[in-house]
């Protein structure tokens, strides 16, 4: 395992939080490169607002005190007297994003683990989502202990540093049910009873919201069940909290809407969503999360994306890190994958559900399930907006969905859109997204109450942790791709029940099949008798002759199979014993 380290020119890391105390130290003051004075005048930029309005060409506006003071296009806008004056020509300007559906802690490099969670590894998550320009994000399920809520607590008195956090503590699944990558973090419960303890244990933290999983991971996990649910969400709601579920599942989603949930935060992929759940998520304002990018991360690696190690990725995330995630070992591991063409459906009907949804009307928020396996948080946000926009969403809605919306259900109300009276929190680009959503890896500064922050502080010492193939590694990756290719090769030849054929095994001039890697042992009597060893079942077994036999020209005869020697032209009998796996006995007879 090799580290590497973001080196950069800066200081201390920055605080990028709305609500961010104006009690903050004198280093984080430093920080920033703060205006000349209390009134900046910044011109020539294309802005969007956020809100889904129409984006205003060559713009200008104030900002005092760090909010904005005046909007509007740059003939209309006049500098103040004295006011320091910033050039944003060429520039687009819009609100900076907030995640609704992230993780901290977990990830490092390409190790994903409760094991890595830390105070440090949770403040360099969040600075990464900084770095990239997310103001918030809200953690579901994933934190275990103190640490998360001491961050928290410190960030809103202006302590510490990152994009602002927000928690749903310990997530809620089902008695055995998943998700297993986290180990213990996720509160298993099994009674209704369970369930409103759960919840009012994380109310007693101060959690944002209650994050449950109901989904059974394609038939491998237990589920929660709908009683057990909706003990949840009612307990959630009389703590004054809002209830958010991971689902895979339409019916799964309907009853939850029905039950009373606030958000699903992961898209449904089981199939076309119908105009019943439309028209319940709009009359109960229900949110939809997709994390298309948590979706895509699944299977994208067997295709070796050409987005791996472009410049908005390695000014993070270093370049052997994807040099690592596009190494035949990686790639080839993703390629065996059994349910890689389930998974490439399944996104495929999450992007066909995002379109129709938002089309209709459904409340759509931001978030990424990044901080996950093989996600990577801040790049990941942007990556999101990509898909977003490849999905059908309209590029505006997509701004909207990031910023606005999203801003909405955390809260944060003086954040998300740019508009008089609102904290002077925005990205300036270099290019614009509203023509090409790519545009958005383009961030040339940050804004953050109007003054610019020192970006490269905020990564200066992350170290992110990058496995090095071995050549152990190779060789095991060899190997298997040895057998993915004999497998492949096998599936297009004829099969006997499970099997293949194998070379025959030859008694007295006749031939009898044997399944393709056994070992038969061949003892000539009277009565000749065949031992055949494989790993099989005794059922697979007699599956396996019953259909082989007839092509070497031993027919049926009761419980046992006939055919004339091919010399004498006696009768000859060949019965088949599997009393017990992996071993058949086969015993020929002269009539």
């Amino acid at each position: 395992m090799r580290r590497y380290t973001q080196s950069a020119i800066g200081m201390m890391l920055l605080c990028f939080l709305a609500g961010c105390s104006s009690e903050a130290s004198k280093d984080e003051t430093k920080a920033s490169t703060a205006p000349a004075s209390d009134v900046t005048f910044f011109s020539g930029a294309r802005l969007i607002p956020g809100d889904g309005t129409a984006a205003t060409e060559n713009a200008s506006f104030i900002v005092e005190n760090g909010k904005f003071a005046s909007i509007g296009k740059k003939e209309d806008v006049k500098p103040p007297k004295g006011a320091a004056r910033v050039d944003l020509e060429g520039r687009t300007v819009m609100p900076v994003l907030i995640n609704l559906h992230g993780h901290v802690g977990l990830n490092s490099g390409a190790s994903f683990s409760p094991k890595n969670y830390t105070r440090e590894s949770v403040l360099a998550d969040l600075s990464r989502y900084a770095y990239y320009g997310v103001a918030a994000v809200a953690v579901l399920g994933s934190d275990a202990g103190d640490t998360v809520f001491q961050i928290r607590d410190e960030q809103r008195q202006g302590k510490t540093g990152g994009a602002q956090l927000f928690t749903a503590g310990r997530g809620i699944t089902a008695k055995g049910g998943g998700p297993a990558a986290l180990g213990d973090i996720p509160i298993q419960v099994s009674t209704e009873a369970d369930a409103r303890k759960a919840v009012r244990d994380q109310a007693a933290k101060k959690v944002d919201f209650i994050k449950i999983w109901v989904d059974d991971n394609m038939g491998r996990v237990p589920k929660l069940k709908p009683e057990l649910y909706r003990a949840i969400i009612d307990e959630a709601h009389k703590n004054s909290l809002r209830a958010v579920a991971h689902v895979f599942y339409l019916a799964d989603a309907k009853d939850l809407v029905k039950s009373g949930i606030d958000g699903l935060v992961h898209s449904i992929r089981d199939r076309e969503v119908d105009g019943e759940l439309i028209s319940m998520m709009k009359e109960k304002n229900v949110f939809l999360v997709p994390t298309l990018t948590g979706h895509e991360s699944q299977f994208i690696y067997a295709d070796r994306p050409s987005w791996l190690g472009e410049q908005a990725m390695r000014e993070v995330y270093p370049a052997q890190l994807s040099a690592y995630l596009a190494n035949d070992v990686v790639v080839n591991r993703f390629k065996r994958n059994a349910e890689l063409p389930q998974l490439r459906q399944q996104y495929s009907t999450a992007e066909q559900n995002l379109k129709k949804m938002a089309a209709a009307g459904v409340r759509v928020g931001f978030g990424t399930d990044s901080g996950s396996a093989d996600t990577y948080p801040g790049y990941f946000e942007l990556r999101e907006m990509e898909l977003m926009a490849a999905a059908g969403m309209p590029a505006m809605d997509v701004i909207k969905a990031a910023t606005s919306v999203s801003a909405g259900v955390l809260g944060l109300h003086n954040i998300g859109t740019l508009a008089v009276g609102k904290n002077a929190d925005f990205l300036a680009l270099s290019n614009n997204p509203l023509e090409k959503m790519r545009s958005m890896k383009d961030i040339a500064t940050i804004y953050k109450n109007g003054a610019e922050m020192d970006r490269p502080s905020m990564i200066q010492n992350i170290t992110i942790n990058v496995p090095k193939i071995t050549d152990k590694d190779r060789a095991e990756d060899a190997a298997l791709q040895a057998e993915a290719a004999r497998i492949a090769a096998e599936a297009k030849l004829d099969h006997y029940g499970k099997f293949v054929l194998g070379p025959s095994a030859n008694v007295r001039s006749m031939a009898v099949p044997t399944p393709k890697g056994s070992r038969a042992d061949v003892k000539t009597g009277p009565p000749d008798r065949i031992t055949i060893s494989f790993r099989a079942s005794a059922v697979e077994l007699r599956e396996f002759y019953a259909k082989a036999l007839p092509k070497y020209r031993w027919q049926p005869n009761g419980s046992c199979w006939e055919r004339p020697h091919p010399s004498s032209s006696k009768a000859e009998v060949l019965c088949v014993e599997t009393s017990s796996p992996n071993t058949a006995l086969l015993q020929i007879t002269e009539k």
